[in-house]
């Protein structure tokens, strides 16, 4: 699902946005073996997907689709990530069917292109069906 919406102080800093700018927020459930494990909300500046303006496609799945494809025609150069632990937020732990406040991983995912972030991702992981694997590399999420 997509719409236009502004986006957590956190999340508009990443990107580089005044507070009270909007941006495309593409919201997904990640699934393995049938069970909820992530809801996730991409946000994505409206400049990063300048074509989208020319489009008719109103709020919902047909638009969610066609930011991910406008994000895709980019060229990313990189991403970052951050892990930290918290508690479900209401509409989150509804997604991911938990009660609100339930102990869950956040992972913020910075993704970046031509020198500036292109966008942002939030995904809040049920804690109980992931795993952090830390090596030589850096850290893996593992979501079982």
């Amino acid at each position: 699902d997509s719409s236009l919406r502004r986006p957590p102080a956190a999340v508009a800093r990443l990107l580089g946005l005044p507070a009270d700018e909007e941006a495309h927020a593409v919201r997904r459930t990640r699934v393995t073996h049938g069970q909820p494990v992530a809801a996730e909300v991409l946000y994505v500046p409206v400049a990063t997907v300048p074509a989208l303006a020319a489009l008719d496609t109103p709020p919902g799945p047909a638009r969610a689709r066609a930011v991910l494809h406008e994000l895709q025609r980019l060229e990313l150069a990189g991403q970052d990530r951050s892990v930290e632990l918290g508690s479900a937020p209401a509409d989150d732990a509804k997604q991911l069917d938990r009660l609100p406040g339930a102990p869950v991983l956040v992972v913020t995912t910075r993704f970046v292109a031509d020198g500036r972030t292109a966008a942002v991702a939030v995904a809040t992981y049920r804690a109980d069906t992931c795993r952090l694997t830390f090596d030589d590399n850096g850290v893996e999420l593992l979501a079982s």
